[in-house]
């Protein structure tokens, strides 16, 4: 079994890769492009089956506890649909930011090395070399058995060297999103609440264990494509954001999305890219995982996603110890690619109705919510339960021993 293993990528992906591999005895260091942690992206959603795998992996978080995600329409204010969380245990609503910091404690009492400012510009692996090579910006050259690229949709590892042609496709959707404190507004959701509208879509939601901080995030249809990572909105544009929000939003019959707008000070603004369907996994002896692998747009489980990559990745290495690397990314490929598929198709579909669309097709939407939910009720409880510990791994009569 390998003993080795450098991460590019110090996000969700890159941490949750780290402490699964080292709970099975891989040595990892991590290399992050940044001078420090990463506090960009909002609020997000963490499933009860992802908090499940955060416990397996020795990982304390705090945020709001949600039960359900309620669906409301901006135009009449009802309760057009729910996501119930019940049956599976209570889900998390947690910023991205302090799951990132819940992670790096984890690698700390374990002592996984994180490295920032650290930018890849090369990786060298010949085959007559029984290691792998990153090589850096500042001249440093770690060897490992192999390299698992997970940094991001942007991904350098897969630009660089796995797939050079796989480049993020801007959805045409973005997401402009504040924290506004809470305190003495009457809101209209318990924990979270999604709002349906012509112009997009509006997400409220409760993050912190004593719901006095609300996320509010706006996801529009931009036909501009900006900055690939996200920005905070500079003084002389806050205001045409601003304008942007109140249009479509202003008129809600929801009386606190007014009041919880009005009280945004300054906008953090996300343009959402996505990779394309398929692509290549790994190559020689480096492997992709998350969003560097399969990059889709936010569904509610995209952070779940990525955790699921790094605990099904280890127990294929620890399942598989005399296998040669190359050929257990294979074996890993094929496990996870069905899952991975549906949850693609699914999140672009959705990502689609985020855009504009006319009156009678948003009173469709609302008229047929209920029904549409559902329907994909046993998917969605499908997708709950699962449990990527169980999963069973594709096994070949023709994988390669290690000789």
């Amino acid at each position: 079994m390998p003993t080795s293993c450098v991460i590019i990528g110090g996000g969700i992906a890159g941490i949750s890769a780290a402490l699964a591999l080292t709970k099975i005895g891989v040595q990892c260091t991590v290399y992050e492009l940044r001078v420090a942690p990463s506090t960009i992206g909002g609020s997000i959603n963490l499933t009860p089956n992802a908090l499940r795998l955060l416990e397996f992996l020795d990982v304390e978080v705090q945020g709001c506890p949600v039960d359900s995600i309620e669906i409301f329409s901006l135009h009449t204010g009802k309760l057009i649909g729910e996501l119930p969380f019940k049956k599976f245990g209570p889900g998390l609503r947690i910023l991205r930011e302090e799951l990132l910091r819940s992670l790096l404690r984890a690698t700390d009492k374990k002592g996984i090395n994180v490295v920032y400012d650290s930018k890849l510009i090369a990786i060298k692996d010949d085959s007559e070399d029984s290691k792998v090579t990153a090589v850096f910006a500042n001249g440093k050259k770690v060897e490992a058995d192999f390299i698992l690229g997970c940094d991001g949709v942007h991904s350098a590892v897969r630009t660089q060297y796995v797939e050079s042609s796989r480049k993020p496709e801007y959805t045409g959707v973005a997401v402009a999103y504040s924290i506004i404190d809470g305190t003495g507004i009457k809101t209209h959701f318990r924990s979270t609440g999604f709002n349906s509208g012509r112009f997009g879509s509006l997400i409220t939601s409760y993050f912190d264990p004593d719901r006095t901080q609300i996320y509010v995030g706006a996801v529009m249809e931009i036909k501009e494509e900006n900055d690939k990572q996200g920005w905070r909105i500079r003084e002389n544009d806050r205001q045409k954001t601003m304008d942007e929000i109140e249009r479509r939003y202003k008129n809600s019959a929801l009386p606190c999305v007014g009041e919880l707008i009005k009280e945004v000070e300054d906008f953090m603004f996300y343009p959402v890219y996505k990779l394309g369907p398929g692509g290549i996994w790994s190559r020689g002896r480096v492997l992709l995982l998350g969003d560097a692998a399969h990059g889709m747009p936010p569904q509610g489980e995209s952070t779940g996603l990525a955790i699921e990559d790094s605990v099904l990745f280890a127990r294929v290495v620890e399942s598989n110890p005399q296998t040669l690397i190359e050929a257990t990314f294979k074996l890993y490929e094929k496990t996870r690619r069905p899952r991975i598929d549906t949850a693609y198709k699914e999140a672009v579909s959705r990502w689609e109705n985020a855009k504009d669309r006319s009156w009678f097709f948003q009173k469709v939407i609302e008229w047929m919510m209920w029904a549409f939910l559902w329907y994909k009720s046993a998917d969605f409880e499908s997708s709950m339960s699962y449990d990527v510990r169980i999963e069973e791994i594709v096994v070949e009569p023709e994988v390669e021993p290690l000789s």
